[in-house]
């Protein structure tokens, strides 16, 4: 198996799936892909009649058909969903349960850059530069083949968040953040953060680079929490980068309805590993701007299945769950500006360049 981060497995022969120390781990098996669940709630969510526990026990029932339709498909899945006035969970499932993060923990690694942006130990126009041989693959402006090898910290912050830039998340861990070791020690002073790590590896050529490990949906809840709470400048930077990041037609921004007073800042976390499991992942906040309520959720899926197609039904349950919580927050389908649900595509790069033939981001 490879090893990314999942640090131990252990079969078990009746359900398949089992999880040791908080890490999920499994066999694979095969299995026929169902159909998503039909939604039988999302009309009572733009009921003006609805009290507000109704609509609470509308949102429940429907993630948990959408999470049990995934189970059913040995779709190991994980979630969590809170309304930010209040602190309640309004839904969860395996909340604890960690799982590989793919790049959800660029969240992290931005929200420690955010704090030395702060107290002035990095700055937005310093300059960073890197060789060729240290571009990662991906969808980042940076990731391409002729790309510069020289930009500032600001410009690779967005291609971070905006992107999902892989070179920009490698370059800024190690040349302003010290490299995996030191995130990780910076990361282990936090209680709230118990399974949210990196890790170090070494290319063959020598060249030091970090796979993004491991978090669980309550620990991915609390770090974008803390990245779009203080509300400063640079803040406001990172959360524009999310906001209107080019991940339009996959997860829960596929689903939104075109609504003015709805916003998303998310971020997504797309992996490919037949050996060790691939992982849809989708997290973010929710503004309101005419109810002034937000919401965040983390969703995170592992899929053990050796057959790559099968990841589908991971995305569509994406789909359904940012449906559901979109309606749930306010967001109505406008006039004249459809839903997107019906063919959302995945994006053709998955986040998983390889490095020793193994995937990195």
């Amino acid at each position: 198996m490879k090893q990314r981060h999942i640090r131990q497995t252990l079969v078990a022969s009746a359900a398949t799936l089992t999880l040791v120390g908080g890490i999920v781990a499994a066999i694979p098996m095969a299995r026929a892909q169902q159909s998503p669940p039909s939604l039988k709630n999302l009309s009572v969510f733009s009921d003006t009649k609805a009290s507000e526990q109704t609509k609470l026990d509308a949102l429940r029932a429907d993630l948990q058909q959408i999470v049990d339709n995934n189970e059913s498909q040995f779709i190991i899945t994980g979630v969590q969903f809170k309304d930010l006035q209040t602190g309640q969970s309004l839904y969860s499932y395996n909340p604890d349960m960690a799982q590989y993060a793919a790049s959800l923990n660029k969240v992290p690694l931005g929200w420690l850059l955010l704090q030395d942006l702060r107290n002035g130990r990095v700055q937005m126009s310093q300059q960073l530069s890197w060789t060729a041989s240290q571009v990662v693959p991906g969808y980042g402006y940076y990731d391409q083949t002729g790309a510069p090898t020289t930009a500032t910290v600001q410009q690779l912050i967005w291609d971070m968040f905006n992107r999902s830039g892989n070179t920009a998340t490698e370059v800024l861990g190690n040349q302003t953040l010290g490299g995996p070791l030191a995130m990780n020690g910076r990361l282990a002073q936090y209680p709230q953060l118990v399974q949210t790590s990196f890790q170090g590896v070494t290319s063959s050529s020598g060249y030091l680079g970090f796979y993004l490990g491991n978090t669980t949906p309550n620990e991915g809840s609390w770090l974008m929490e803390q990245l779009q709470g203080n509300k400063d400048g640079y803040e406001h930077f990172m959360q524009a980068a999310l906001a209107n990041n080019i991940f339009t037609n996959y997860g829960v921004r596929s689903q939104l309805s075109g609504n003015p007073n709805i916003e998303l800042a998310n971020k997504v976390g797309i992996i490919d590993d037949a050996d060790a499991g691939s992982n849809r992942c989708d997290e973010g906040i929710i503004y309101n701007f005419q109810t002034h309520r937000s919401y965040e959720y983390s969703f995170m899926t592992t899929n053990f299945s050796a057959d790559l197609s099968s990841n589908r039904p991971a995305e569509q349950s994406l789909e359904q769950m940012g449906l559901v919580i979109l309606r749930f927050a306010g967001d109505k389908q406008q006039s004249g500006a459809p839903i997107n649900q019906s063919t959302p595509q995945t994006p053709a790069f998955h986040e998983s360049p390889q490095l020793d033939k193994k995937v990195l981001y």
